[in-house]
């Protein structure tokens, strides 16, 4: 169990986390229950829970429409039952002045179910979560994301395309689990491409690298309009895929004891052509090979939700991890 602070606010720091443990009471607890980013949010106070709501059905960044960040069932205290009790993610909100003088956030893993992340959000009174609420929104939203994340790449570590993996091995020099089911692949100068290769719900992960030693995002949009442009052509000549303009958010995280990942989130779109998605790159430094290696996953489904699509995606892109990080 950890504590977290009202005012803390937390970035989402992606850890490859074992949420499964192998202690004789958690091997005894059943499955979780429900879909990724499904999340069941309980309280004895209908404000409050009304509140914790708010935050989670914010609209997702980087998506061509609107969708909302978890999708939320809200269960009363009263019926919070054994059914409940079973989902994969719970943000369980409590008020009470005789126990709380400030908004606190903690958190536990696998309390009723396995994998599960329990989120208790405890505070005085409604009045104070609802002035708390700007500033525990991030701290909430990043642990619920990074517990699904989490959860994705246990699963991958598990069930991943081998070949692909070996592919990323002899020609980038690093270690990744591509998803089973991506069974397509195009190979180019420094570049890789794999996909599920289906009509809707295509779902594709590109690897590539390219010369320098910082990451810049000003260079990584020129360098990835012009690597798409050669790799991803369309169906006609002059076609090809290119970044929707403005469209490109930036932040860092951690994605290693050592190391920081550049993440690129934003839209592609197929000149001369009605396609698009969104899509999300990391990009890191191999100072070493004196390179920045991209990871880049993107969706097309038309007419289909494409939050889970692209964030399960995601989980791939972190466990890319080069020779020699591995050696450390």
């Amino acid at each position: 169990m950890r504590l977290l602070g009202a005012f803390q606010i937390a970035t989402v720091v992606v850890s490859v986390i074992m949420l499964v443990s192998c202690s004789g009471a958690d091997s005894m607890l059943p499955r979780s229950g429900g879909r990724a980013y499904e999340v069941v949010v309980t309280s004895a106070s209908r404000e409050c829970a009304v509140l914790m709501d708010s935050i989670l059905s914010q609209d997702t960044p980087a998506l061509p429409q609107s969708e909302p960040m978890f999708d939320v069932s809200r269960v009363d205290s009263v019926h919070f039952g054994q059914t409940a009790r079973l989902a994969r993610a719970i943000v369980m909100v409590t008020a009470d002045s005789t126990r709380f003088t400030a908004t606190r956030i903690r958190y536990e893993k696998n309390v009723w179910a396995k994998p599960q992340m329990v989120v208790y959000v405890n505070t005085p009174d409604v009045s104070v979560l609802r002035r708390d609420i700007p500033k525990i929104a991030r701290s909430v939203i990043s642990l619920l994301v990074r517990a699904e994340l989490n959860m994705e790449i246990v699963r991958l570590a598990h069930s991943y395309n081998k070949e692909a993996a070996a592919t990323v091995k002899s020609m980038f020099g690093a270690d990744m689990r591509i998803p089973a089911d991506m069974k397509a692949s195009k190979r180019g100068h420094n570049f890789v491409w794999f996909s599920n290769n289906t009509a809707g719900g295509m779902r594709n992960i590109c690897v590539y690298s390219y010369t320098g030693g910082n990451l810049m995002p000003e260079r990584a949009l020129t360098v990835r309009d012009s690597v798409m442009k050669i790799n991803i052509p369309g169906e006609r000549q002059g076609m090809y895929m290119q970044t929707a303009e403005g469209s490109v958010k930036w932040s860092m995280t951690q994605g290693g004891k050592s190391r920081y990942v550049m993440v690129g989130r934003g839209l592609w779109e197929m000149h001369g052509d009605a396609m698009g998605g969104p899509f999300v790159s990391h990009l890191m430094t191999d100072t070493s090979g004196g390179r920045v290696l991209v990871a880049e996953a993107f969706v097309y489904a038309p007419e289909t939700r494409k939050r889970n699509l692209i964030r399960q995606l995601e989980a791939a892109l972190f466990t890319l991890k080069l020779d020699n990080e591995n050696k450390k």
